[in-house]
Parts: structure tokens; sequence; C-alpha cells
């Protein structure tokens, strides 16, 4: 059995990626979507659906902004387990250096 890894840009891996198996994204993405509220979740999960569906997405810097500032209030609520916070924190950092570099953010498999 083959694992699809998603390779997501500006990270902090020695390739300026953070690359996770699609089991891993999945993992928090069930966390984030029952975490957030409705209106928060449908606003940041369009480069989440992307990579599991094997396709590629470029996020907009300013959009990238704004799905950081989502995964860390996510990441801080005493509700998220601390494993998933940590890497929402890693998703946030990796959005906040796109922006800061203003480039997409790009999220591939």
């Amino acid at each position: 059995m083959t694992t699809t890894t998603v390779a997501v840009s500006h990270g902090s891996d020695l390739y300026g990626e953070e690359r996770r198996s699609t089991t891993q994204v999945a993992a928090l993405v069930k966390q984030l979507s029952q975490l957030l509220p409705g209106a928060d979740w449908a606003h940041i999960r369009a480069p989440f659906d992307a990579a599991l569906r094997g396709e590629k997405a470029e996020v907009e810097p300013g959009h990238a902004a704004q799905i950081a500032i989502v995964l860390r209030r996510a990441a801080a609520d005493w509700l998220m387990p601390t494993r998933y916070e940590r890497e929402a924190l890693l998703f946030a950092e990796a959005a906040d250096r796109a922006v800061g570099a203003g480039e997409p953010w790009e999220w591939s498999t």
C-alpha cells in the first residue's frame, strides 16, 4: 500500500516544506472540523480538501494570513489534543512565512 504525501510550502524542513501523509492531514482535518465553528472551518478548508483529493492548491497571501489566524485559535483551544495543536501551529507558521514572502502558499501531493 502506497502512502501519499502532502507537501505544504514555506515549511520548516530542509526543503522549506511541511510534509505529512494524507492520513496525518486527514486526522488534523477531523480535529479542526469538529473543533472550529462552521464558518471558520468553511473559510479554511479548501487547501486541506484539495490535498486530500490529490490536487494542488495555491492560497493567496491574504487568505493564508486568515488561515494562520484560525489555525492558531484552534491550536490554543483547550479541547485540541496536544499532537494536533503542534501540527496546526506548524501549518500556521508556514502560512505566515508565505505571507511574509508575498508568495502563494502551495499545497501539493
